[in-house]
């Protein structure tokens, strides 16, 4: 009798057991870890079964206020593990473009599938790729500016990576000035925040900086636009905004910077300027080349005020300040006859100042 007992003592114990065991490989966790474009990272663990939304935002506030005109970029993601519950199938690429992408839109070119390759073993991929003919561009502007949002579910147990890569970042500007080139950072001013769930994020913080935009030789160069950056003297802040009547700028640290306002054909003009807790207005004017007396015209008057600036002995008689840029028509960082001699040619009729071609 006790030898039953012991018996079936022992046959409950293992039945017990591999209940318990049984029940470990349904309930298996997931470690998640999510990787931004610049690489921080954070880590999260799930249940199998557990679905998932990963939010990736971008800020380049300080970088062309956070206008982007162009990006291509890839989301890649370990699919022994998760997969994608947006609507989506391998062969198609077909993806919620509003839900997963919600500032680009429908300007997002998407696609996706598995990956075989000696870099990404076990991985599957959402590519996308975006761009707009605007310098008003889609607005990274705040840590709360979503690049991509992604619905995933945990499949399996075991480790998982999502990590976001990115081919070409570009500021909406002219030349699409790069942020990003061939896969290499090449300016750094921008966040890349990441979060497995929705976040609350900081409300960005600082004072607005704006101001009318005063340029002249519109009528022979209509399409030429007044370039404006504010970059700070003692932080890292910079940002450029385009336009001819008037500019801005948002979310400003305080500080000190230099305000540089540059157009073709006009000599370049700096201004100082004081960032506190109050907005700033600060009105800036760019003359062009020749305009010696600062009226907005190249007339013969001009180079007379040249030349007799070159033959003054009294140097308070001497063109000097932003005057003396505008005379410096050679850009030689001179004012000499020479410069006198073109500006009289240009309003002759020479076109040395202004070719009408380049």
């Amino acid at each position: 009798m006790r030898r039953f007992l012991s018996i079936l003592l022992a046959v409950m114990i293992i039945a017990s057991v591999s209940v318990v065991s049984i029940g470990a490989a349904d309930t298996g966790v997931a470690k998640v870890t999510m990787i931004s474009v610049k690489g921080n990272s954070v880590t999260e663990t799930y249940a199998v079964g557990d679905t998932i939304t990963a939010y990736t935002y971008l800020n380049a506030s300080q970088l062309n206020q956070g206008k982007i005109g162009s990006l291509d970029g890839a989301q890649y993601y370990t699919n022994s593990v998760l997969e994608l519950t947006d609507e989506y199938t391998v062969n198609d690429g077909i993806f919620d473009i509003e839900g997963m992408f919600p500032i680009t839109k429908t300007a997002t070119m998407a696609s996706g599938h598995w990956i075989n390759s000696e870099e990404y073993v076990g991985m599957g991929a959402i590519y996308y790729n975006a761009s707009i003919p605007s310098y008003s561009g889609f607005k990274f502007n705040s840590d709360t500016a979503a690049l991509i949002v992604a619905h995933y579910k945990v499949k399996a147990a075991g480790d998982a990576t999502i990590k976001n890569e990115m081919k070409t970042l570009a500021q909406s500007d002219y030349d699409l000035t790069r942020i990003i080139d061939r896969g290499k950072i090449v300016q750094s001013n921008f966040t890349s925040p990441v979060a497995l769930s929705e976040p609350t994020m900081p409300v960005p913080t600082g004072s607005t900086v704006s101001g009318a935009i005063t340029s002249y030789l519109k009528t022979e160069f209509p399409t030429e636009v007044s370039t404006v950056t504010l970059t700070g003297t003692d932080n890292n802040f910079t940002a450029s905004v385009t336009g001819n009547t008037e500019y801005s700028f948002d979310a400003v640290p305080a500080g000190t910077y230099t305000l540089t306002v540059e157009k073709k054909y006009h000599a370049t003009r700096e201004y100082e300027i004081t960032v506190g807790t109050e907005a700033v207005t600060q009105a800036v004017t760019i003359n062009p080349l020749g305009d010696a007396n600062l009226n907005g015209k190249v007339e013969a008057r001009d180079a007379m005020k040249i030349n007799q600036s070159t033959l003054a002995e009294d140097p308070a008689d001497k063109l000097s300040g932003y005057a003396a840029q505008c005379a410096d028509a050679n850009l030689n960082g001179k004012v000499e006859a020479r410069d006198a001699m073109r500006v009289f040619q240009q309003t002759q009729g020479g076109q040395t100042l202004y070719p009408t071609t380049d």
